[in-house]
């Protein structure tokens, strides 16, 4: 997908969103964002989209959800796929606040029992940082490459990303590239602390990662 494609998808799916907002219970319009996110990449997008379509569908309609999630299913994550087929056949709506919901959710809202990972940045995200720093450090610009490096462990703290570092820190061992004594810190920090848990200050993440 070229840098064109990307922005044209991301336009066409703000535009479908609005037309949601506008109605929230209006079937065609659910069923073109849907559309429209899977000209998205990766999961989330239609993740979001479907739980908002779950959320809002007519309590007595199951058939639009069910053919709501043959549309995307492909593209789910297996798990995810079963949660949203257990409720496809349900009589009543799946509640405003649920964990199908994601950061593309405009009508329903991540659950507090979502990892904070997940609820901040997704597994999509997590994989693109990953890689991000890793070519940075691999064959970058000096500068920019440590530009890059810094906004990533910073990431990595105040979104408490285990899984962006782990993929980083595994692909840099690979590469045989070294990283300093911030990596550490990091890593200690991610390793003592309930990753999924409490929010951390600015002040924390600088102590972290400068």
């Amino acid at each position: 997908m070229t840098r064109d494609d990307a922005l044209a998808g991301r336009a066409a799916f703000r535009t479908h969103t609005r037309a949601v907002l506008r109605a929230p219970h209006g079937a065609p319009q659910h069923l073109a964002r849907l559309q429209s996110a899977l000209q998205l990449p990766g999961a989330e997008p239609v993740q979001g989209a479907l739980a908002d379509l779950f959320v809002a569908a007519p309590a007595g309609d199951p058939a639009l959800r069910r053919n709501a999630l043959q549309l995307v299913q492909s593209r789910l994550n297996p798990y995810v796929a079963d949660s949203f087929s257990r409720h496809a056949g349900n009589a009543t709506r799946l509640p405003a606040i649920n964990p199908m919901a994601t950061r593309w959710s405009v009508l329903a809202q991540p659950s507090a029992g979502v990892p904070a990972r997940v609820r901040r940045a997704g597994s999509d995200d997590s994989r693109r940082l990953a890689a991000n720093v890793v070519d940075a450090l691999y064959g970058g610009e000096v500068m920019e490459a440590s530009r890059i490096e810094a906004a990533f462990l910073g990431h990595c703290v105040s979104c408490q990303d285990k899984l962006a570092f782990m993929l980083a820190m595994r692909d840099l061992r690979r590469a045989g590239i070294s990283v300093d004594a911030r990596w550490t810190r990091v890593a200690e920090w991610l390793q003592q602390r309930d990753v999924f848990g409490a929010q951390h200050g600015d002040e924390a993440v600088a102590g972290l990662v400068l």
